[in-house]
Formats: C-alpha cells, structure tokens, sequence
C-alpha cells in the first residue's frame, strides 16, 4: 500500500516576530486550504493511503471536511499522544517512517522541518513554507506538492534518484552529540530561552549556516550578503559578530532590515567541527532559542551531509510526464 504522511504545524508563522518585524499571519484556515489541496493532488496521483498527524488545531479532519465526497484514499490519523509540543512532530515522523510511509508533507518552517527531521531518517521530506524564517522550505503550490508526493509512493521511485540531499549542523556538547539545525546555530548572550523566537541581532556573537543566500529571509541572509553559500554546496559558514568589523545589511525577519556587525567569518568544510566561543550563553537553533550552555561546557558545531533528503518536484513531474 502506498503511503504518504502529512506533519502541519498550527503555530507555524504565529511567533513574536510577526509582532515586532512585519510579518502576515498564516492563520488555521490558510493552513487548511493548503493541506486540502496536497490532498486532492496526492488523491490525483493514486495514492493508496494519507496518514495524518493529529495536529492540536485538527487541520487534518478540517482539510478534509470541506472534500467528504470525493473520497479515494484511505485517511488514516496517527494513534499517538499530542502535548502541543515541537516533540510531537517529532514523535510523529517516527511513526511515520516506522509505519513504512514512503514520504511527509510538512507545513512549517525552518524550525518545524528541524524537529521533523529528528524523527524521519531515510523517510524524504515535501517541505512547504508556512513558517517565519524559510530558508529550509520551498515555496510550491500544495497541488503539485501532494502530486509529486503522491506519484513518488504509487509509483515507488526510488530516493536515490528523485530526492536530494540536505545539510545540516551536529551539535556536540563536551564531544558527545547533542541536537541538530537545518539551517542556523545563533550564539547569543541571553542567560535564559524567554520567548523563544529569536530578531535581536546586537544579541548575538556568533553564527553557524548551512547556507546563505541574499534572497534568504532569517540569520541565512547574514551569510547571504556577506559570502553566498548555496543549498546544494559542500560548505558552510562560521561568522563572529560584534562591533568594530564590517556591518552586513541583512533581512533577519519579514520587514526587519538591520545592520549586522561582522567582526570575522571562515568557510566550514563538510566534516569541520567549529567551537562556540562565547559562554554562558543560549543557542539558537534554526531561528528559536532552544539551549543553554553554561560556562563550563565545551560545544562544537559541525556541517555535514546528513540533512533529510527533500523530494525533487520537478524531476518527479517529468519523469511522469515521459511515462
């Protein structure tokens, strides 16, 4: 039976940020029209089975209430215990890839494909942007979306040769691995997580990227403006931050334009490990302060190759395309 999961993320695009930049608010309702429409798309290719994830806000039965008769799919709802917690996606994405689901649609952004990564392994990711920061996520209409995906597990294509790689960061907390980043590890001199959202760039002392680009919107567009590093590279950045070296104009939230202060930066190699040089502080993984490092600790931080691997659209849609 072919399967494919759906991880949407209610509080995606809900932070502080959208408070203090100017940012839209992708409400419930968007979130269901978007799931709605990875349902009729993945229905269109003739998948067997759409597993949810019991998301607190039910965007799954809602998507589904508005499209009752049209039923070919199996729905199926995962059995698990929900806290309204970022654990939950990723206990979700285990069970998904325990269940043999062959990929997962998530709604979110960089923060919310992070802790869905923590539980996918092999399992490749459809990441749609509906976050605050979307350096991760592609911007695609759900409708091909749920195509690609749909097509991916009827039709049993392989990973290897229509999914692509992604990078990530490893933490490691005095040498044993700790958690992971999709996208950034922020160093910032907060004592405590607060709000865990993460725009106060005079806060900040040092920053790890898998990526940068200019057209990148979060702490990526740092890097971006500085020393572009592409997706599909085999390198990263490390930057130190601070007044005295050269200022880097940079969209670190939408509608928040700031000068940021680049003391350094050096190019991490896959495999490099890189300390982080300043505690006590918090680090802030993928936009949203997560851990605390006391004076005492030593943290390194490496790039590698061991990022999800993310369906290619296009690829999968011309393949289908030529039969």
């Amino acid at each position: 039976m072919s399967s494919v999961g759906i991880i949407a993320n209610p509080r995606a695009g809900k932070d502080i940020r959208r408070l203090v930049a100017h940012g839209s608010v992708l409400d419930t309702q968007e979130k269901v029209y978007i799931v709605r429409r990875a349902v009729l798309g993945l229905e269109g290719a003739g998948v067997d089975e759409i597993v949810f994830f019991p998301d607190p806000a039910s965007i799954g039965p809602k998507a589904l209430s508005g499209i009752e008769g049209n039923r070919k799919a199996r729905i199926r709802m995962l059995e698990m215990s929900v806290y309204d917690e970022a654990a939950d996606s990723t206990r979700a994405a285990a069970l998904m890839r325990d269940q043999g689901v062959a990929c997962v649609i998530v709604l979110g952004g960089d923060g919310t494909n992070r802790v869905v990564t923590k539980g996918c392994d092999a399992m490749p990711l459809v990441p749609l942007s509906t976050g605050t920061n979307n350096a991760f996520p592609r911007f695609v209409e759900s409708t091909l979306a749920g195509m690609a995906a749909g097509y991916y597990a009827a039709r049993g294509l392989s990973a290897d040769e229509f999914s692509f790689p992604t990078k990530r960061l490893n933490l490691y907390r005095n040498g044993s691995f700790d958690d992971v980043a999709l996208i950034d590890v922020a160093v910032c001199d907060y004592q405590f997580v607060g709000a865990r959202a993460l725009w106060e760039v005079g806060r900040l002392k040092q920053l790890f990227l898998t990526q940068g680009q200019p057209t990148n919107i979060g702490m990526a567009s740092v890097g971006g403006m500085l020393d572009p590093v592409r997706p599909d590279e085999s390198a990263g950045l490390c930057l130190q931050l601070g007044d005295g070296g050269r200022a880097v104009t940079a969209a670190i939230a939408p509608g928040l334009v700031t000068a940021v202060g680049v003391q350094s930066h050096t190019r991490l190699h896959i495999g490099d490990r890189a300390p982080v040089t300043f505690s006590p502080s918090i680090l802030a993984l993928d936009g949203e302060r997560e851990i605390p490092i006391a004076a005492d600790e030593a943290w390194e931080v490496e790039l590698s190759w061991d990022g999800p691997r993310v369906l290619d659209i296009a690829r999968i849609m011309d393949a289908v395309r030529e039969g």
